[in-house]
């Protein structure tokens, strides 16, 4: 959780910030990797950018919701096209933990290319299987003849329980 001492004001005096491009550049040189015109930021182990701010670390998708709101947000935030670099205001919105969670790429294990959508070795007749996770339980959707089969059984019930998904 971001310390809320940090104003828009004491933003702004150090920061110039484009909504648009989601990007935060130095105004005055301030010390180490912090020259003056010059993109703020790096990135975590986790892909998002931070920028750190008077011995503080921000989260910038979280700078750029400050900026354009006024006020931390309490929820989390979500990146809409799971792109944790892009930062741009349009691409942000405000999600419970179960939405953020909804809106994941699929895991790199993952070898059928589709979100919970696997391969059954058992199995020969119906070798894929479908699952989704919700409100922390793995719901079985059932196995499947071919691949798109059990795409479309994954797709069915994104339909059904997610909240922020969209067809």
């Amino acid at each position: 959780m971001e310390k809320n001492q940090l104003t828009q004001n004491r933003l702004c005096e150090l920061l110039e910030i484009d909504v648009e491009k989601g990007i935060f550049v130095w105004k005055h040189t301030m010390g180490g990797k912090a020259k003056k015109g010059q993109e703020a930021g790096s990135l975590t182990n986790q892909g998002y950018v931070q920028i750190r701010i008077d011995q503080e670390d921000y989260l910038a998708h979280r700078l750029m919701w400050f900026y354009v709101y006024g006020a931390f947000p309490i929820l989390q935030i979500d990146h809409i096209d799971r792109d944790r670099k892009n930062n741009k205001i349009t691409n942000l919105r405000i999600a419970t933990q179960k939405q953020n969670s909804e809106n994941m790429f699929r895991e790199k294990t993952n070898t059928s290319g589709f979100r919970g959508v696997r391969k059954e070795q058992r199995l020969k007749s119906k070798p894929w299987s479908a699952t989704i996770t919700h409100n922390y339980k793995q719901k079985h959707l059932g196995y499947y003849a071919t691949i798109e089969e059990a795409v479309a059984a994954r797709k069915a019930a994104e339909d059904e329980y997610f909240t922020h998904h969209t067809s």
